[in-house]
């Protein structure tokens, strides 16, 4: 059954991106290997997996939980749980609560080092939300937009979760030098300087010649 009343249960439908499987049965098949023997021993028959499926399937999609907040929330059970997450464990993996004051300073802290193509996000959400209030991150302190801050995150935060923003950092776009600012090498600007003085040398006899005919 992949469908609860009449609309259907994406973690319980088969999708190209999980190579034609559903996506539930790839949850389940990286829990085992994230949990060796721990997470099998807990099945008692197949008809317990399948019982298990269903459930999660069934409410990961009621809570709208998007694969992308799966592949993270798998990568934090490693360090938050030694034995099988329960659902609602799952559910904090996936989805941790916010420490407002924490995403503020990792976005002022990324920001900076963005320039440089160093920057290292823990959360999409927060890139998304600096992003939002642009040159005012910088320009006032936490207290002073905690209001507008704690807005912009909850509000990328649902997007990324409805899909109207995406939960990938986009790379950094490199500026383009300012007019006058650019710097050529030596050999560069010799290059380019006999490249000049050929073109215009080549024009010099053609026009010569179409005078002389």
């Amino acid at each position: 059954m992949t469908e609860v009343g009449s609309s259907k249960v994406i973690w319980l439908t088969t999708s190209p991106r999980f190579k034609g499987k559903k996506p539930i049965d790839y949850l389940f098949e990286k829990l085992d290997l994230l949990y060796p023997k721990r997470w099998k021993d807990q099945f008692a028959s197949p008809s317990h997996v399948e019982s298990w499926k269903q459930c999660w399937g069934e409410e990961l999609d009621e809570m709208g939980i998007t694969f992308e907040e799966v592949r993270v929330g798998l990568k934090r059970c490693i360090t938050m749980y030694d034995w099988p997450p329960s659902f609602p464990e799952f559910i904090k993996s996936c989805r941790p609560s916010l420490d407002y004051e924490r995403a503020f300073i990792e976005a002022t802290e990324q920001m900076a080092l963005r320039k440089t193509g160093k920057d290292r996000w823990s959360n999409p959400a927060i890139f998304w939300a600096a992003v939002k209030l642009g040159g005012d991150l910088t320009n006032f302190p936490y207290l002073a937009i905690k209001g507008r801050w704690k807005s912009a995150l909850d509000k990328a935060t649902e997007d990324i979760r409805n899909g109207d923003l995406s939960p990938e950092i986009p790379p950094r776009i490199k500026a383009l030098p300012a007019p006058g600012k650019t710097t050529v090498s030596v050999g560069e600007a010799k290059k380019r300087f006999a490249e000049i003085h050929e073109i215009l040398s080549r024009k010099v006899v053609n026009k010569a010649e179409g005078g002389g005919g």
